[in-house]
């Protein structure tokens, strides 16, 4: 099994929606909706009041992706690995730098002759017509690499560059500075797979050859269908097990203890910080209400989610084995840095709700939807990645 945790996953949504959400043109008075409140009882409830199961056993459903390993799509796998490290060397037919090259240099920046903090850098790779660091997105300020065009391999430059006036270094905002760079070589992209080189394998990926490279690779894709496949199985079984079922309602504070729980988790990690994650948020100009409302409307749907398959559990008489548990959990407080089962617990306990209970829920539901997968029909249509 791999610890889908359904609930727990909503803590995702919750980091994507304080991007999602826009920022206030005005503040607001604060509302903080996970200050403590008088402790409430345990929330208990019978599944089989809010939930009426449709097919679950024996459906049969359709995946579609790439699945069964194919040279074409093993070919743009390893096209796939090659563009996502954007590896670059030396190209030594190359000896002056034009306005599309890539170059390797060091550089220092200096103001009034003092190297300032941040300004210094070895062995970077430099996209001169983007002004960007090579295989980058995020462009340097305007300048900094233009200066450049026109010197040759193993030349010192030395240029004037000028920081914008809203740069987030007040000290060096609206600056003027000295930029001096070694340029070390010009380089080319390895672009593909017949560009690779033992050398390079070696000096990148930690293999000794192109051959043990490619053999790893295989093995990774090969790895990746069968992925593909269980992940787009699982999707579809439990899609058609939830179009088919109906949660009539979701017992009171259910929800309401799954998003407390997803803030507390939030709040520790800013804590660690020495601040909150509303303070965070306040700081950077974020609608905090505004995101509670996203994640609690996320955790309804994945909580009618996790009340179906709780249902089939009772259904089918699916228990927690304590063996099973404890292979499930293990690992779990392990990741999260816990050393003390019940420290761990604690840490995710919440009002209403107990860590405990919610984790070995997550198993049996877990359990659940394996259930459901094993006794489904699966039909597949291979395709090749583009």
């Amino acid at each position: 099994m791999s610890n889908r945790l359904l609930a727990f996953g909503m803590v995702a949504v919750m980091a994507l929606s304080i991007t999602a959400c826009g920022k206030e043109e005005k503040k607001t008075e604060d509302t903080d909706t996970t200050e403590e409140n008088t402790a409430q009882a345990e929330i208990e409830y019978d599944v089989n009041d809010y939930v009426t199961l449709g097919e679950y056993k024996g459906i049969e459903v359709t995946v579609e992706g790439e699945y069964e390993y194919t040279e074409e799509g093993f070919d743009n796998y390893v096209q796939q690995q090659l563009d996502s490290n954007a590896l670059y060397v030396p190209d030594d037919s190359q000896t002056e730098v034009k306005e599309d090259s890539i170059v390797n240099v060091d550089y220092v920046g200096s103001q009034d002759g003092v190297a300032f903090d941040g300004g210094s850098a070895e062995d970077q790779m430099l996209d001169i017509a983007n002004n960007s660091q090579a295989g980058g997105t995020t462009g340097f300020i305007d300048g900094f690499t233009a200066g450049l065009v026109g010197h040759s391999v193993g030349e010192e430059v030395a240029y004037e560059v000028t920081f914008p006036e809203e740069y987030q270094a007040e000290d060096l905002a609206g600056q003027t500075v000295i930029f001096t760079f070694q340029i070390n070589y010009i380089a080319k992209a390895v672009a593909s797979q017949e560009d690779l080189t033992d050398e390079i394998v070696s000096e990148n990926f930690d293999f000794d050859t192109v051959d043990d490279y490619m053999a790893s690779l295989k093995e990774e894709y090969e790895t990746t269908l069968q992925q593909n496949l269980e992940s787009d199985t699982e999707t579809a079984v439990l899609n058609s097990i939830i179009n088919s079922s109906t949660v009539s309602e979701i017992p009171e504070g259910l929800v309401q203890a799954r998003v407390d729980l997803i803030l507390h988790i939030q709040d520790l990690q800013y804590q660690a910080y020495g601040t909150s994650l509303k303070e965070y948020m306040d700081s950077m100009g974020y609608d905090y209400d505004e995101m509670v409302s996203s994640i609690t409307e996320s955790v309804k749907e994945s909580t009618e989610t996790e009340l179906i398959l709780e249902a089939i559990a009772e259904a089918e008489g699916i228990e927690v084995d304590e063996e099973g548990y404890q292979e499930f959990i293990t690992p779990i407080i392990s990741q999260m840095g816990f050393t003390d089962e019940e420290e761990f617990y604690s840490e995710f306990t919440v009002d209403g709700y107990g860590g405990e209970r919610y984790f070995r829920l997550a198993y049996q539901t877990e359990k659940a939807t394996d259930f459901c997968v094993e006794n489904a029909v699966v039909n597949s249509t291979n395709t090749i990645a583009e």
